[in-house]
């Protein structure tokens, strides 16, 4: 009973000791934190005397000191908790911070080196490679930077792993500013530790958001590939690169190397196509999917590829002027075929929506384009995009045969099927389109301001650009007389009456000379003439806006317009590299500045 006694007494005395050297520590940083550093130094000296507080003082009453620049007082006690505790390495980063206040560069840097050295040796001898993890965070948290790269660097050569401090390192550069070197980095993380390659695309993605940035990537990468051409996490993150600058024809070139090497199937190709399908490089997109067709027959992709191909292929035969209507029929052949051999119902009746839209708008062949959809839009398949795709088809068809009222009904019936869902409002954005055609502004803007707010950026963007239209043409003309003009003309193009069209454009520029629309007009001059292969004629119209009219909102759109004509059509690339230069001076700001910068560099040759 005694013992216990005695027992629980030295217990409660050595509690109570705890207890007061507690509250001395907190009294002496109260001290510190208020400014009274002559009553915390007097404090900390005294708790200084036992070791067991060191831990606790240390970094308060070492910054005090070099604060009030007491350095003798500072080395005294370092030379003493040093010399108590000569193993703990962050007393001695601090010996060489002291040094460093006392403007003794020279022995601040051969205590850091010295120390550098000794950690990547201990590390060695006791395999513990945390230790030189945990002296670069130290450098780090003093400001010591250039050192704590050093430790990491020299504890990677002492180890012999050349993998090793990777992650921490990039980490290190990133907050340095070096992005050339954090790249390295992270690319020798990669290659040793390829199961975290989308952690390291993932950092790249928040980090280099400059497209020096990504250039700088890519050429680190090429390099990695010429030295180590066997490691296929480089042409990995080659293809990543390339979609992130949205060059999809060098992503595909990567992707097809990557994947005849990984034997997957052609993974990485289909997912280069179906980014530059919805990027509408269409090209990009039809190259790849021929390629899983061609190259790749057990992929399981393969009906995937072969659906995006006729898409794909669709775009490009409606994109190239002026259209070749024998290409169409030889896509409605494929279609055909495709519907014949699918086992997807609704993929089927997408493909069968697409071939009457062929027949209506790009071979004149109305009648046969409404009995295809009438005949769809018949099958018992409920609520589905498209069977509600193939009912707005059949509106357009309507209007195309200027028969508005039955398309009216049709968007309708569409809109009350998907209210408040994307196909909703695409069908209210074409009645709004309707009402603007038939010369109803104010019914149209009703239902253009409810579609600015829609969930859909793209429908939200139409909206706004047909109301800018509407409102900047309208505002001091109260009879609205040169907009319904317009608005008809727009119709007339709708309905393939395309000559006719281009006559009564003409014709308003001559009316109204001085009308806020006269930008508008040059410019749908100059897509029209652009579809029937008129290109000197586009640039004609085009060159009176980027002459006259480049301080107006259709600017950018007019220089972007001539610069991919003369890609394009003209096959002029000199002239081309000079107006996306052009574009990218002038309008900075532009929504065509990275697609102008891409040309631009595709036609250099950089890729």
């Amino acid at each position: 009973m005694r013992r216990v006694v005695v027992s629980l007494f030295a217990s409660l005395i050595c509690f109570m000791v705890v207890a007061q050297t507690v509250d001395e520590v907190s009294l002496a940083n109260q001290y510190y934190r208020m400014g009274e550093f002559e009553k915390a130094r007097t404090e900390y000296k005294k708790l200084a005397r036992n070791k067991r507080n060191i831990s606790r003082i240390h970094e308060n009453y070492f910054k005090l000191l070099l604060t009030v620049e007491d350095y003798d007082e500072a080395e005294k006690y370092l030379k003493s908790v040093l010399k108590q505790m000569p193993d703990n390495f962050i007393y001695e980063v601090d010996n060489g911070v002291l040094f460093q206040a006392k403007n003794d560069v020279k022995k601040a840097n051969t205590i850091f080196e010295n120390l550098i050295k000794k950690v990547a040796r201990v590390a060695k001898e006791n395999n513990r490679s945390n230790d030189v993890r945990v002296l670069a965070q130290t450098f780090f948290e003093k400001n010591l930077r250039e050192y704590a790269l050093q430790a990491y660097q020299e504890g990677r050569k002492v180890l012999g792993r050349p993998q090793l401090f990777s992650l921490e390192l990039a980490n290190a550069y990133r907050l340095m500013n070096q992005k050339q070197m954090m790249v390295k980095e992270y690319l020798t993380f990669s290659k040793y530790q390829p199961q975290n390659i989308n952690y390291v695309k993932n950092s790249f993605q928040r980090i280099l958001n400059e497209p020096a940035d990504l250039d700088t990537l890519e050429i680190l990468l090429y390099e990695q590939i010429q030295q180590d051409g066997g490691n296929p996490v480089y042409n990995d993150i080659l293809v990543w690169t390339h979609l992130q600058q949205k060059n999809f024809t060098a992503a595909l070139r990567q992707a097809r190397a990557l994947d005849m090497r990984t034997q997957n199937n052609g993974e990485n190709i289909i997912n280069v196509g179906m980014i530059a399908y919805r990027n509408e490089d269409y090209k990009s997109a039809e190259k790849a999917f021929n390629y899983i067709i061609n190259d790749f027959k057990e992929s399981p992709s393969l009906s995937l590829a072969r659906k995006y191909s006729l898409l794909s292929e669709e775009e490009v035969i409606k994109t190239a002027y002026p259209v070749d209507t024998t290409a169409v029929r030889d896509l409605i052949v494929r279609y055909d075929q495709f519907r014949e051999e699918s086992r997807d119902v609704f993929t089927v009746l997408d493909a069968q929506r697409r071939t009457a839209l062929l027949h209506a708008f790009y071979l004149n062949e109305i009648p046969q384009a409404i009995e295809i959809l009438n005949d769809l839009v018949k099958q018992p398949i409920g609520k589905h995009r498209v069977l509600a795709e193939a009912k707005m088809d059949l509106a357009d068809i309507y209007l195309l045969n200027k028969e508005p009222w039955e398309s009216i009904l049709l968007y309708a019936q569409v809109e009350k099927m998907f209210k408040d869902e994307p196909l909703g409002y695409e069908a209210k954005l074409k009645s709004a389109k309707l009402s603007y055609f038939k010369g109803e502004f104010e019914l149209a803007q009703g239902h253009l301001d409810i579609l600015k707010l829609a969930t859909s950026r793209e429908i939200a963007n139409d909206a706004l650009d047909l109301s800018i239209l509407i409102k900047n043409n309208t505002v001091f003309d109260s009879t609205d007389v040169v907009m319904r003009e317009y608005a008809n003309i727009e119709l007339m193009l709708f309905q393939n009456q395309t000559n006719e069209a281009i006559e009564e454009l003409r014709n308003m520029l001559v009316k109204y000379p001085s009308h806020s629309i006269q930008d508008e007009i040059h410019f749908l001059i100059a897509e029209t003439l652009r579809t029937l292969g008129d290109f000197e004629g586009a640039l004609q119209s085009l060159n009176k806006i980027n002459e006259g009219f480049y301080f107006e909102i259709l600017g950018d759109d007019a220089l972007f317009l001539t610069a991919v004509i003369h890609e394009e059509e003209l096959k002029n690339e000199d002239k081309a590299m000079e107006l996306y230069t052009d574009l990218l001076k002038k309008f900075p700001g532009s929504i065509f500045v990275a697609e102008s910068r891409k040309r631009f560099r595709e036609l250099r040759g950089d890729f």
